[in-house]
């Protein structure tokens, strides 16, 4: 089973190491996918990706031309390959367990 993590964002420089270091540090042990679609930020938020795009190619930066999140999060959904989508904030951050919880939610 695949996770895709679908983050539809712009103008997140605070905040989207934090949330990317959220994910990334998941206990779970399924494959995953990190997209985000990236609605034309310009506050240095898409260098932040492309540094931690290099060390890890789980992630993917989408252009979203249009700023909105709902196109945003429709790009990304046409790439996405995941058999569970789970859409994030690109200001929040979640738990270690969070995705562990979720699919045991699901399955039950």
């Amino acid at each position: 089973m695949q996770v895709s993590y679908i983050l539809p964002i712009k103008n997140e420089f605070y905040y989207i190491a934090l949330v990317l270091d959220s994910i990334l540090n998941q206990d779970s042990l399924y494959e995953y996918e990190i997209l985000i679609a990236d609605g034309g930020s310009t506050d240095g938020t898409v260098e932040i990706i492309n540094k931690i795009i290099n060390s890890n190619s789980n992630i993917k930066l989408i252009d979203n031309p249009n700023s909105i999140v709902s196109s945003g999060f429709n790009l990304a959904l046409n790439e996405a390959r995941g058999d569970i989508i789970i859409r994030v904030d690109g200001h929040c951050q979640i738990p270690s367990n969070y995705i562990n919880c979720c699919l045991d939610l699901f399955q039950n």
